[in-house]
């Protein structure tokens, strides 16, 4: 399952390139790739919208052209978890995208369904269209999520590749952060025309973003690949080496849809959703979509609405760690670290409110250990960005050749959406049955069954992903 080829324009461009070049051509790779952020940042601003939202419709249900939307419990609970069923439309659609259009056409064609996904729930009059508009909002994420990923690993640097594919997840852990930043000193409505913004200028730039070098040679267009390649490694690589890497680890095998039917490429489909599965069992996403309705009944010192705005400062800054940290420890320490540390996080987290729930009205000593909630809840953040969150969308991606890497990459996300969206609407159900206590203890026991898992996990760290 690992490549054991080491790039040839890695080494040459290592052993021959004067320092300060070096720096200044990835500080322009890192700016280019910057634009594949401002898109997550538009699609990943749909992911924490609903935590505002939900809390500014219990005040004030009225829409924007006068009508109200009355949601029931299962509805709110929808209000989550749809986008991620469109997630699962888009994901597939991705890989469609990704064989028929190219990378760099892909993102440019989800600018105006993103703008769209805004407008429709902006205005949205009654819950069929509240809900369409989340629905649209779903399947850019996932199409804008697979393509991202992909573009992103097939143009950087080896040697920097988990950095920059953590771009993405920092795009979206900054759209969680605008969104709930903005979102409560504002109507939801009028958060839609703001969190839109960032869509109209995403759309504009991607016009400057070069091709994938890797899809322009599997398309046979080699001058193509080799002009984009020398822009992106510089006049020191031996882009010639790398071309025909590509050329070879992409010629023994089939294309398309036809090449994920063989044992290796199944069995690295199966690790990836396992990935995905102990990732969202962790509590992830659930924790992020309904912060504020959690930390309701949990005791939280705090205001419950700016606990969640605060809570987005340490996802970005474990986004900014990680992207420092998954090149330097590899995807495999990246994820066991993350795991055991939300494992703690969530057990102190459930004990504490099964203690504090069964004590008594004259025991006041649950009220000095107020701010365990909150303290639990903004460390599983921080503990989620550095591998939970960030591992499993990276290596859906790097797991697979170029050839078969917009299919194979569809199916992985689409499996991690679908038991996203599965986590989501199981949120009221599984409270019910467990109490708070016991989801809390759940979700610890899923990141320790995520820490064994992390051991066994391939690592392709500096392995060539042809």
């Amino acid at each position: 399952m690992e490549s054991q080829i080491t790039p040839p324009h890695q080494i040459v461009a290592e052993e021959k390139e004067p320092r300060v070049e070096r720096h200044l051509r990835l500080a322009k790779q890192v700016a280019m790739l910057q634009i594949i952020t401002l898109g997550n940042v538009a699609a990943g601003s749909a992911i924490s919208w609903p935590s505002p939202a939900l809390s500014a419709l219990e005040k004030d249900n009225s829409t924007l052209v006068g009508t109200v939307l009355v949601l029931t419990t299962a509805e709110k609970d929808l209000v989550g978890s749809l986008t991620f069923m469109g997630a699962i439309l888009g994901t597939l659609n991705a890989g469609w995208m990704l064989s028929k259009f190219g990378r760099r056409q892909s993102l440019q064609l989800m600018g105006l369904p993103c703008i769209a996904g805004w407008m429709v729930l902006g205005l949205a009059p009654n819950t069929i269209l509240f809900f369409t508009g989340r629905l649209l909002q779903g399947i850019v994420l996932g199409s804008m999520n697979n393509i991202g990923y992909v573009y992103i690993v097939e143009s950087s640097d080896t040697n920097i590749r988990g950095m920059m594919a953590l771009l993405s997840s920092l795009g979206i852990s900054l759209g969680n952060l605008y969104t709930v930043a903005v979102g409560y000193a504002l109507p939801w409505y009028y958060l839609c025309f703001v969190c839109a913004i960032n869509a109209v200028m995403f759309t504009v730039v991607t016009f400057i973003l070069p091709e994938s070098p890797s899809y322009l040679v599997i398309q046979g267009r080699r001058q193509d690949a080799l002009s984009v390649l020398r822009s992106l490694r510089g006049k020191y690589a031996d882009i010639e080496a790398e071309v025909r890497e590509l050329e070879y680890m992409n010629s023994s095998s089939r294309s398309g849809w036809k090449g994920l039917l063989n044992k290796d490429t199944l069995h690295r489909i199966t690790a990836v959703a396992t990935c995905f599965l102990l990732s969202q069992m962790s509590g992830n996403y659930v924790m992020l979509v309904f912060t504020a309705r959690i930390l309701e009944n949990t005791g939280a010192f705090m205001d419950p609405n700016a606990i969640t705005a605060i809570a987005g400062v340490p996802r970005v800054a474990g986004t900014i760690a990680a992207c420092f940290l998954m090149d330097r420890v590899g995807r495999r320490y990246s994820l066991l670290v993350s795991h055991a540390i939300n494992a703690v996080c969530m057990i102190i987290l459930g004990s504490y409110v099964y203690l504090a729930e069964a004590a008594t009205q004259n025991d006041d000593i649950f009220s000095k250990f107020s701010w365990v909630p909150m303290v639990c809840v903004m460390i599983s953040f921080l503990a989620w960005t550095l591998g939970v969150q960030t591992v499993p969308p990276i290596i859906s991606s790097e797991y697979f050749p170029t050839n078969i890497r917009g299919q194979a990459s569809s199916i992985c996300l689409t499996m991690g959406n679908v038991i996203i969206f599965a986590m989501l609407q199981l949120y009221s159900p599984m409270l019910a049955l467990l109490s708070q206590p016991g989801l809390f203890l759940f979700y610890g026991c899923s990141s320790i069954l995520g820490v064994f898992f992390a051991l066994f996990m391939v690592e392709t760290r500096g392995k060539a992903i042809g």
